[in-house]
């Protein structure tokens, strides 16, 4: 996990936030200032690719509305477990799927 990751979880991490990579990124630049906050290609490259595909963000209006992202029970779970490691995650996920 990077700390991108982390500022986009911990964010998404809020009751009700359904918001898109550019909401996200806005977001960020308040809360850490431009120096700190990942680039929006970052935010956006990270959540189409490792966030979404370990299953830790979603698509909720993907068939209505793409673009827009909020975290999962998974996310939530490795944001609030302690001893979480992304390798027991992705296991997680491999073994829903099936």
């Amino acid at each position: 996990m990077t700390r991108t990751d982390r500022y986009v979880l911990d964010l998404l991490d809020q009751p009700g936030v359904v918001i898109t990579p550019k909401g996200i990124w806005l977001s960020l630049r308040q809360v850490h200032g431009d120096d700190i906050a990942p680039s929006r290609g970052q935010i956006s490259r990270r959540l189409r690719n490792e966030l979404s595909e370990h299953g830790l963000v979603h698509q909720p209006f993907a068939a209505e509305e793409r673009g827009y992202y909020e975290i999962t029970e998974l996310g939530e779970r490795f944001l609030h477990d302690p001893d979480a490691e992304p390798a027991e995650f992705v296991a997680d996920m491999n073994v829903s799927k099936q």
